[in-house]
C-alpha cells in the first residue's frame, strides 16, 4: 500500500515556500507528501481540525496515513492522531509544542488563537494515547531550543530524540531537509493495529 504523509507547519504558516518545497522533495524516499496549512492566526480550530480529520479519512481510502509537524503544529498532530489512532500510522514532531500549554503567552494566544485553542485540546487527547500508540510517536528536538523547550517537546513512551542542532528555526529546517530519510523509514516501520 502506498504511503501519504501529511506536514503540518507551525506558527508563521502563511509563508512556507521553503517548507513546501522541502515537504515536496520526501517522494524521493517513496511517500506521497503535502502540506496543510492550519493558518494559525485566523479563524477557530474546529473547522481546521475538521479539515485535518476529513484528509486523514481521504488518504487513508488508499493510503497508510502518518501524520509529521513542527513546533505548533504538533499540537494538531496530536489531536489527530488520539482521534484517529486507528488509521494514522504514525507520528513525527519536529521542535514540537507537545506539552504545558498553559506556558504559552498571551501574546501567541492573541495573534494565534486556532494554535491556542489546539494546544488547549492536547492534554487531553494525549490521555488517549497508550503505550502502543505511544511507541508509534518520534519527537525530534534541538540541543538547545529558546522557543519550544525539551520539556515542551519530550512525551512519556514516546521515541524521543535528541539532533546536533541549536535554536528551533535551525532544527525545523535540518530536520525537514536532512533528516527527512531517517523519520520517513520510522514511519514506514509503523504499523496500525
Amino acid at each position: 500500500m502506498k504511503h501519504a504523509v501529511i506536514y503540518i507547519p507551525g506558527l508563521g504558516d502563511s509563508r512556507v515556500g521553503g517548507q513546501r518545497w522541502a515537504v515536496k522533495a520526501w517522494r524521493l524516499w517513496g511517500v506521497e507528501s503535502q502540506l496543510l496549512q492550519m493558518n494559525w492566526a485566523e479563524g477557530t480550530f474546529q473547522p481546521k481540525f475538521d479539515h485535518l480529520l476529513a484528509l486523514i479519512d481521504e488518504l487513508a481510502k488508499t493510503h497508510q496515513v502518518s501524520l509529521v509537524a513542527a513546533s505548533a503544529g504538533a499540537t494538531a498532530a496530536m489531536n489527530a492522531f488520539a482521534a484517529r489512532k486507528d488509521v494514522v500510522t504514525g507520528v513525527v514532531c519536529i521542535a514540537g509544542k507537545i506539552n504545558y500549554p498553559e506556558h504559552i503567552g498571551q501574546g501567541y494566544k492573541r495573534q494565534n488563537p486556532a494554535f491556542w485553542e489546539s494546544a488547549q485540546l492536547t492534554p487531553e487527547a494525549l490521555t488517549h494515547l497508550g503505550p502502543t500508540e505511544r511507541r508509534r510517536i518520534l519527537s525530534i528536538r534541538a540541543r538547545y531550543d529558546p522557543v519550544v523547550s525539551a520539556a515542551d517537546s519530550k512525551l512519556a513512551g514516546a521515541v524521543n530524540r535528541v539532533t546536533w542542532t541549536m535554536g528551533h528555526v535551525t532544527t525545523i529546517a535540518t530536520q525537514l531537509l536532512f533528516g527527512a530519510p531517517r523519520f520517513l523509514r520510522f514511519l514506514k516501520r509503523q504499523t496500525t493495529p
